[in-house]
């Protein structure tokens, strides 16, 4: 089988990839186009289970079938060990959750300290 021929992908940059692929595991998405005249193929990752949604995804084919769509947004996060290509989709919609929140500071969480005078500075 040929392999793909094109430019690289960039880590943490955003795809719109095709969906190649269903199965229990991930979502096999197509991010970037093979030769026009299908001599080579497209950069094909693969979107885990685990990176398709910020809330738990149960059943993966169901979930995909259910959002009715032939491609998904995904970020590149690069090769794995085996150097297979991973993608997800949660990071992209992490960042528009961030993004629709206005900006501004960090998140806080955490505990918070319990009420202490404050030390003393040395003089």
């Amino acid at each position: 089988r040929p392999e793909y021929a094109g430019p690289d992908a960039e880590e943490g940059k955003t795809y719109s990839g095709k969906i190649t692929g269903i199965h229990n595991f991930g979502v096999f998405l197509e991010i970037l186009p093979g030769a026009e005249d299908g001599s080579t193929p497209g950069l094909e990752g693969l979107c885990h289970v685990s990176e398709l949604h910020i809330e738990r995804v149960r059943n993966c084919e169901g979930f995909i079938r259910g959002m009715n769509t032939e491609t998904l947004e995904v970020v590149y996060l690069g090769k794995n060990q085996k150097g297979q290509h991973q993608l997800s989709r949660k990071a992209v919609m992490e960042e528009r959750r961030g993004n629709s929140r206005g900006g501004g500071g960090g998140g806080g969480g955490g505990r918070r300290p319990e009420n202490k005078p404050p030390a003393p500075t040395p003089e």
